[in-house]
């Protein structure tokens, strides 16, 4: 007689593979198992004598390797340390940086940012990571003039220096534009790593932004 294969009852294989899905994002899971019991048999008859049964060879369990990690599986980013301190010499500007988040509010666009310090809008990069690193700065306070007051006067290849734990980064300036107080469009990531600083003009109205942009020059300074 055929040897009989044991079978797993069904409801255990779906209730398995329902916690899997449940529990764990999607991962490939092989389940295989073998487990073989000979059904009982008639003892042979007096005189008689039973002759085994040919097989062949088991053959010895493979090793299987496993596949390579790809991007899919996973997925993480080391980030840099964030901003803590804005230099910009043409300027005579140098103050600490904090992170803060921007409210759009009625179609107007806020920074919740202190008037004696720059404020790194949270989600944007930081310095010596690839993607768009978001600064503002108010153009004027009810003291007098705001770090940024005299933002439209920096040029192309100026330079903004931002310090982190990470060291002093080092950017120049490439363009300068303006743009309407509800446009978001120059907070967007980009691929290479840029610094966008950003004020409210004209003074007293705000209903516009001035854009400063700027890319990477050199390496940290440790």
């Amino acid at each position: 007689m055929r040897p009989r294969s044991a079978l797993l009852p069904l409801a255990s294989v779906i209730l398995g593979a329902l916690v899997l899905i449940a529990c764990a994002s999607p991962v490939e899971v092989t389940i295989t198992w073998e487990s073989e019991t000979p059904e009982a048999t008639e003892p042979p008859a007096s005189g008689a004598t039973e002759r085994p049964e040919a097989t062949s060879p088991t053959p010895p369990p493979q090793a299987h390797a496993p596949g390579p990690i790809t991007g899919s599986s996973l997925f993480f980013r080391l980030r840099t340390a964030p901003p803590v301190e804005l230099e910009i010499p043409r300027l005579g500007v140098s103050v600490p940086v904090q992170p803060v988040a921007s409210v759009i509010d009625g179609g107007q666009w806020h920074w919740p940012v202190p008037a004696d310090a720059a404020g790194h809008l949270l989600g944007s990069a930081n310095p010596g990571e690839p993607g768009n690193i978001a600064i503002t700065g108010h153009v004027d306070t009810r003291d007098g003039p705001g770090i940024f007051a005299r933002l439209a006067e920096l040029r192309p290849g100026d330079s903004v220096i931002i310090r982190s734990a990470d060291g002093e980064f080092v950017y120049q300036v490439v363009e300068t534009f303006v743009i309407p107080e509800d446009d978001v469009s120059v907070l967007r990531q980009t691929g290479s790593e840029v610094l966008t600083l950003i004020t409210c003009i004209p003074d007293g109205v705000y209903a516009h932004r001035l854009v400063v942009r700027a890319q990477r020059a050199s390496s940290p300074v440790l």
